[in-house]
């Protein structure tokens, strides 16, 4: 920032500007020199417009001015606006979106029963599920940078509900791949959390914010496990009716909370600190950029190695927590029988768990993110403090390590008693290094914030249908598991190689002559 001060003419209020080196927010608002007259000159137009309504200039929580009045704590009791309010309402719908994308695995006993799916076909709706997530989330990261995150959750969410629903009417395999494939949306819901958090929240306490809003909104993925089969029992309970039946009524639940939170969050929360994207244009009060091609803004992240280092890192935290959740519940239904079972027996009657029992120990796994991805990025605040964001690198290197380490000994595990710490421990770590990739992704190129959390997010799906056709091909889940472990074991070394344009890297804490454009 560059400061300005006329003392020959005290009216003229000493003020910081931004300049290149500064991160320029969409709502900062465009006044290079502030004076009495100006000030009342801008109040009388607002007024004049019939919409100062819409532009918002205090708050209920420290807010940072030379950061667009960003929020520099967070009140995780306080539901005020604009910033705790828009900070709740990023997790809820985060959470429902990801409750509704998951909440066919833990059906997926009785479905591939009732609609006779073969474990190849299983796969592929798997993999199916993470396909449309993928261009998804790179197109979302720059809608949000033009509309605000807020119409941009809004649509996913409503829009999300269609195929949840409609999965219900599947009767073969092909029409139940196609739903899962638009089901699928729901899961960039997590780009436009990660941005809204971003513009509501300043650098200190940022990787804070996001890993909480988005550990919060992954717990969709595990409270599904524990929801999810119980409203299918209560349906079928006094077997009037069919699971067949069941299975399908059960879905309905998730697609039609889906449509309320996405219309309650377009009523009752902000695009970004002083109000609304469109109130905010249409008042003039919104530093407007010059029109770029969305190509142009995609391709001066895309050119940095740190994304890409970043997103394959995220493939191997983000990607792995998804798959593991695709086929979490059919490993513990399917794979753990009991020691001395009767080969003649039916194949039920040898299985350790029921679908239901199956799926609340597969739970587990999901409901970590209550804390641990907040762990991370908690961490990754703390160690910037301290070492600048060296820390940073350092706090995500060991949450890689620490995962790959655990997941291979998951791997290796048949005994329930020892499976389900091992699986909570490994849990931590997933959802940990969630948290600690998106402390650092805000610092890549903040003035494409939105396309870098795209990249890096699409990144996470990339890996998580790659991890897909790696269970599909190995056909054993155990295997999987392990040679899973070896992928992640190597994304740890792959800090070394971060380096980002005026921030301190694992080699040197010296910074660069100049930041990114």
């Amino acid at each position: 920032m560059a400061e300005y001060f006329d003392d020959k003419n005290p009216r003229l209020t000493a003020i910081r500007v931004p300049t290149s080196h500064d991160r320029i927010s969409e709502c900062t608002q465009d006044i290079s020199v502030v004076t009495p007259e100006n000030i009342q000159g801008s109040y009388q137009h607002h007024l004049g417009s019939g919409g100062f309504h819409s532009v918002r200039e205090s708050f209920d929580i420290s807010t940072d001015p030379l950061q667009a009045n960003k929020a520099t704590e967070i009140r995780l009791f306080s539901f005020a606006r604009p910033h705790m309010r828009a900070f709740h309402f990023s997790w809820i719908s985060f959470f429902i979106a990801f409750f509704g994308w998951f909440s066919i695995p833990p059906l997926m006993p009785t479905i591939k029963k009732q609609l006779i799916l073969t474990e190849d076909q299983i796969a592929n709706t798997n993999i199916a599920a993470l396909s449309s997530t993928i261009v998804g989330r790179l197109v979302v990261g720059p809608l949000c940078d033009r509309y605000g995150a807020r119409s941009v959750q809004t649509v996913l969410l409503v829009l999300g509900a269609i195929p949840v629903a409609s999965a219900a009417l599947a009767i073969d395999y092909s029409g139940f791949m196609l739903v899962r494939f638009f089901i699928g949306l729901g899961g960039c819901t997590f780009v436009a959390t990660a941005y809204w958090t971003s513009t509501m929240f300043s650098n200190e306490v940022v990787g804070s914010a996001n890993a909480i809003s988005a550990g919060w909104g992954n717990l969709g993925a595990g409270v599904t496990y524990l929801i999810t089969p119980l409203v299918f029992e209560m349906i079928t309970l006094n077997g009037t009716i069919s699971d067949n039946v069941g299975w399908r009524l059960t879905l309905l639940f998730p697609a039609v909370m889906m449509v309320i939170i996405g219309i309650c969050t377009y009523l009752f929360s902000d695009d970004c600190p002083r109000g609304n994207y469109v109130g905010l244009k249409k008042n003039h009060a919104m530093a407007t950029r010059p029109h770029r091609d969305l190509y142009v803004d995609f391709m001066t992240v895309a050119r940095l190695p740190v994304t890409w280092i970043l997103a394959f890192q995220y493939a191997c935290c983000f990607g792995v927590e998804i798959q593991v959740h695709n086929v979490l519940s059919l490993y513990y239904y399917e794979d753990f029988k009991r020691s001395h079972c009767d080969p003649l027996a039916t194949e039920d009657s040898c299985r350790l768990l029921s679908q239901t029992k199956a799926s609340a120990i597969s739970s587990c796994f999901g409901l970590m993110c209550i804390f641990a991805r907040a762990v991370g990025g908690y961490l990754s605040d703390v160690a910037n403090r301290h070492f600048e964001m060296k820390g940073r690198i350092v706090v995500q290197c060991v949450m890689l390590a620490g995962e790959a380490v655990l997941l291979f000994i998951f791997s290796q595990i048949r005994v329930l008693g020892w499976s389900i710490p091992l699986l909570v421990a490994f849990g931590i770590f997933v959802q940990a290094g969630t948290g600690s990739t998106y402390g650092i992704v805000p610092y890549v190129s903040p003035r494409h914030t939105g396309v870098t959390s795209g990249i890096v997010g699409a990144g996470g799906n990339m890996g998580g249908l790659a991890w897909g056709f790696l269970f599909k091909a190995v056909g054993h889940r155990g295997r999987s598991f392990q040679y899973l472990s070896f992928f992640i074991a190597g994304a740890a070394p792959s800090c070394g190689g971060m380096s980002i344009e005026g921030e301190s890297n694992l080699w040197t804490r010296e910074y660069p002559s100049h930041r990114l454009p």
